[in-house]
């Protein structure tokens, strides 16, 4: 008598009845399905993130293009607003090679002021 409950198996009381085994079918049956469309699911992610990517580059690429042609006129009224405070001999003298010796590093030579 005690170790009646012993003698049945547990699964019986838990799983018993109609509503439990289509529960238990329908839940398989997402599962299975889940991992059917899981690649799907990445593919279009992977697809929709690649998407974003473009069209936030474009869409970057196009304001910083808006953003350094503002730059470009605020700086170029500034450098007319200068020059014209300013009369032609405090203009200073620019290297005609700079782009030369732009991105390296050379001595100072003694005889340049």
């Amino acid at each position: 008598m005690i170790y009646q409950q012993f003698q049945q198996s547990p699964l019986q009381t838990r799983i018993s009845g109609p509503r439990a085994w289509l529960t238990m079918a329908v839940s398989i049956s997402l599962i299975c399905l889940s991992l059917f469309l899981l690649p799907f699911v990445l593919l279009f992610g992977a697809i929709t993130l690649g998407c974003i990517m473009l069209f936030s580059r474009i869409y970057v690429a196009r304001h910083l293009a808006q953003l350094n042609k503002t730059a470009a006129q605020t700086q170029a009224r500034a450098a007319q607003a200068a020059s014209s405070q300013y009369d032609d001999s405090m203009q200073l003298v620019r290297d005609p090679y700079a782009a030369h010796y732009q991105g390296r590093t050379f001595e100072h030579r003694e005889d340049e002021r």
